[in-house]
């Protein structure tokens, strides 16, 4: 074997070397950035999942707490507070006259026991007991805090956007039918009832008022 064939020998060995380290550093880059991506669509989608699931099991257990006022040809909603029948919606909500409150879909009596204007509230009590009840929000109210209006056929979810002690701003937008639903933490505590403002936004009447209203 003369040199020049040494010279060839080396030079294939040292190219065979060089292939090899490039193809396993590009093998690798490309595993690394499938495997990263492949973790994290995963984990995105475990979270949306438990989050959604949260929810709809949360509408579920609220709906036999929300009942709803038929007066004439309008019906509007309000919230059961005590398991012996007595409730609050908005005071607008009702006009002077009989009222009718399902529950559970049952229909039962019910009265204006007081009104408070200058918030919009009005005790109702209505003529039925063991009736089921939620929690009250007793946590600090906080800008950006996930809550939701049930409705009973529908349902709507936001945040905070502001708040004072006599109401809480919110970035959702609805339509009459939704005055006087229950406002509720993600774990289905009462944060107030909602009205909507002359923009077309939810703003929710305080727990903390509804509760020193009705005295409870």
């Amino acid at each position: 074997m003369n040199k020049q064939d040494i010279a060839n020998l080396i030079l294939m060995f040292s190219l065979s070397i060089f292939g090899g380290i490039l193809s396993l550093y590009f093998a690798f880059k490309n595993n690394l950035l499938n495997y990263s991506s492949v973790t994290i669509n995963q984990q995105e989608e475990r979270i949306y999942i438990e989050e959604n699931t949260a929810l709809i099991n949360s509408i579920k257990e609220t709906k036999k707490a929300i009942f709803l006022i038929k007066q004439g040809e309008k019906s509007f909603h309000g919230v059961v507070l005590t398991s012996d029948g007595l409730a609050v919606t908005l005071s607008s909500n009702i006009a002077k006259g009989s009222i009718t409150c399902n529950v559970d879909l049952i229909d039962s009596t019910c009265q204006v026991i007081k009104r408070d204007l200058e918030n919009n509230l009005a005790l109702i009590k209505i003529d039925r007991d063991k009736l089921s009840t939620l929690g009250f929000y007793d946590l600090e109210v906080e800008i950006g805090k996930r809550l939701y209006i049930n409705a009973l056929t529908s349902v709507n979810e936001g945040i905070i956007k502001s708040f004072t002690e006599e109401s809480i701003k919110t970035n959702i937008r609805e339509i009459e039918p939704i005055s006087g639903s229950p406002v509720l933490s993600l774990d289905n505590k009462i944060m107030g009832i909602a009205e909507i403002d002359k923009n077309g936004f939810v703003s929710v009447v305080p727990i903390s008022l509804i509760r020193e209203f009705v005295g409870l």
